[in-house]
């Protein structure tokens, strides 16, 4: 399992290039991220099409500079996106082990995800 705060690839500094307002891009941003792989960078990574709120993202923002300059933490994480990564990990490893029997999920059927509302 993924150590939040190992290292990973990725510039040393926590700031995002979004100029601070928390937002990921917009509908048809959104669109290309989810459906075709038009935001992958380069090295096989891609920006993630999520919301979360202002709250919270400042408090990752914090934590992250926060371990950062913590002498105590042995393994600080590199970036803001490295810690995010290592995060969605453990999430997805959980997630996996609670309700798939610990295997991954199949491939979803259609490579798009609808965007909007929950489906419910």
């Amino acid at each position: 399992m993924p150590k939040i705060g190992g290292s990973g690839s990725g510039d040393a500094g926590a700031k995002d290039k979004s100029g601070g307002s928390g937002a990921v891009g917009g509908s048809g941003i959104l669109g290309k991220l989810i459906g075709d792989g038009g935001g992958q960078a380069p090295g096989g990574k891609s920006k993630v099409p999520a919301y979360v709120s202002n709250d919270l993202l400042d408090r990752l923002r914090n934590t992250v500079v926060g371990m950062q300059r913590d002498p105590g933490v042995l393994m600080p994480p590199v970036s803001l996106s490295a810690f995010v990564e290592a995060a969605i990990e453990l999430a997805v490893e959980e997630a996996e082990e609670q309700h798939n029997g610990g295997r991954r999920y199949p491939p979803r059927p259609n490579a798009k995800l609808k965007t909007g509302p929950p489906i419910g």
